[in-house]
């Protein structure tokens, strides 16, 4: 249960700290004073995104923080689920500060948001204002009726199911609109192909091309030039050969003189060996190069496409062209295989669907079951709540695709009066008795669920006299086998409550502060005499009071 509750600059708080019990706890107090703050700040405890508009104007940070007796609620495997450590007094804080920063802890334990939001289904059910309204949404009902079977299995079952069957088609609908896009531009990409096929490609085969067609439009000068090249070299005594040959041998007769000079011989016969080498490699390219012309214009052809195909892709050179064909040939390939994938993906969907449409006819049939006995329970307790003649019926409708919930919506049908006909329920129910409808689904669900705590917020809209004595009963007696609290303008409910607390607004210096007090039994006189008569409190609004205080 909420055991306690520690606000800081948060609205029109600056500091308030409230301890809270077991059983009813009633809230009350003028429209405006700040109620409703409470809950808003409590709803940053349970995950509720920060608004920093909320931070207490002139203050640098927020701070919420709320003490939960939970060593009698069997929520260790949220706990675990959560990688926290379960502790009996279990503290959760929220920190606001006005540079946008947000941070949460349970047990000092930095956790998500998302994390508070789980816990708040293990520990508080809010019941605000605006919910009423659920009572026109068929999703409210599927919750209703899920709560009322107590057995949340086969839903979690779908719900897993569904989640792999979403992902499955999700997955075969891509497929199929890549193989659309794909076969599109697949004979395209075919021809692009084709034409890096046509042509041999390696690494630097433009250069290599390039030189050849160099040499083939040069191949007369070349041969002369390497011819006269040899015959300078080997031109007999005066040539370059002779005269090294001459050399090495006048170095031979000092050789033995000297290291020095013995290098000096070896140097020359180096160069020797090196100069002929030179000269019969120079005969052989002179005697290897013809004229060609068929040759050159095959090599400047493949050139010329060679550069056609650089420019029309936009690469530099033979390694871009050869990047390129290769993610041609890439796109082409995931193309055909697509085929496969696809055949794969439709049998995957297939089977996902069986399961999940076996699934979901298990669930329906299992909320089918308990649309009667949930409505015998509604019309039970709502008479008990003065609508001697209303009647219930619950409809499974069935959805045209499945849905995260299952494959039927519910309708909740009402009829509030002998010999009317039933009418979906948001149409001709008043707000006192969608109040009254309200109270008692959260009596169910909180039963069934097991909460710790139900906080209710202004659910006795629309209701007075004596239909408010039974509405304070009614939460009086969920009170007894879990925490209820309860804001209200009701005097009828206030006297019931086991703790009574008014909420205040005040003007401290230059601001207006919210304030809340438990209040003694005196107290509680005054404030239910207050809540039924005014502020000018009369003799007689004491007496009525006093009797509430009595029943």
């Amino acid at each position: 249960m909420l055991a306690s509750l520690s606000i800081k600059n948060f609205s029109l708080i600056e500091d308030l700290e409230v301890s809270f019990s077991s059983g009813l706890s009633i809230l009350t107090g003028e429209t405006g004073s700040g109620k409703s703050i409470l809950l808003e700040a409590l709803s940053l405890i349970l995950g509720q995104r920060a608004d920093l508009s909320t931070i207490r104007s002139g203050a640098n940070k927020c701070i919420v923080e709320a003490t939960f007796e939970i060593g009698n609620h069997n929520v260790h495997s949220l706990f675990e689920a959560l990688d926290l450590d379960h502790e009996p007094i279990t503290i959760v804080r929220r920190e606001l500060s006005a540079s946008g920063k947000s941070r949460a802890f349970v047990n000092d334990t930095p956790v998500t948001l998302d994390a508070l939001k789980s816990l708040r289904t293990a520990l508080v059910d809010m019941h605000t204002q605006r919910q009423t309204i659920q009572l026109t949404d068929p999703a409210f009902y599927l919750k209703l009726i899920d709560a009322f079977t107590n057995d949340d299995s086969l839903l979690l079952t779908y719900k897993n199911e569904y989640a792999h069957w979403k992902k499955c088609s999700n997955a075969l609908s891509q497929l199929r609109q890549r193989q659309q896009q794909s076969s599109e531009a697949l004979d395209y990409h075919k021809f692009l192909l084709q034409e890096l096929e046509q042509v041999s490609l390696s690494p630097k085969c433009i250069e290599t091309l390039e030189e050849e067609a160099s040499v083939l439009r040069n191949a007369t000068a070349l041969r002369a030039t390497l011819a006269e090249a040899v015959a300078v070299g080997t031109q007999e005594n005066i040539g370059a050969q002779d005269q090294l040959n001459t050399l090495a041998q006048l170095l031979a007769k000092i050789s033995s003189l000297g290291e020095a000079y013995a290098s000096l011989q070896e140097r020359i016969l180096s160069i020797g060996i090196e100069f002929s080498d030179v000269l019969q490699e120079a005969q052989q390219l002179g005697e290897s190069i013809s004229d060609d012309p068929a040759r050159l214009q095959e090599v400047e052809d493949n050139l010329s496409t060679l550069h056609q195909l650089c420019q029309k892709h936009k690469v530099q050179n033979a390694e871009g062209l050869i990047e390129k064909r290769d993610e041609l040939q890439q796109l082409c390939s995931d193309v055909e295989q697509l085929d496969d994938q696809i055949s794969a993906c439709v049998a995957e969907v297939a089977t996902a669907t069986k399961k999940l449409h076996d699934t979901a006819q298990k669930l329906r049939l299992q909320r089918e079951n308990a649309c009667q006995p949930l409505t015998n329970a509604l019309v039970s307790r709502t008479r008990d709540l003065g609508m001697q003649h209303v009647r219930f019926a619950m409809n499974m409708n069935p959805l045209p695709a499945p849905s995260p919930d299952g494959t039927e919506e519910a309708e909740l049908l009402f009829s509030a009066n002998k010999g009317i006909d039933f009418a979906p329920m948001g149409k001709v129910a008043s707000g006192g008795e969608l109040s009254r409808i309200m109270l008692v689904i959260k009596s169910i669900m909180a039963e069934k669920t097991q909460l710790p705590t139900l906080i209710l917020d202004e659910i006795d809209t629309g209701v007075s006299g004596e239909m408010a004595n039974a509405m304070g009963k009614r939460m009086y007696e969920m009170s007894r086998h879990m925490q209820v609290i309860s804001i209200t303008h009701l005097p009828q409910i206030a006297a019931l409550a086991d703790a009574h607390y008014k909420v205040y607004k005040d003007v401290v210096g230059e601001t207006t502060q919210t304030f809340l007090i438990p209040l003694d039994e005196d107290a509680r006189i005054e404030e239910l005499a207050e809540m039924l008569g005014g502020k000018d409190i009369k003799e007689s609004a004491l007496r009525h009071a006093q009797e509430l205080r009595n029943v």
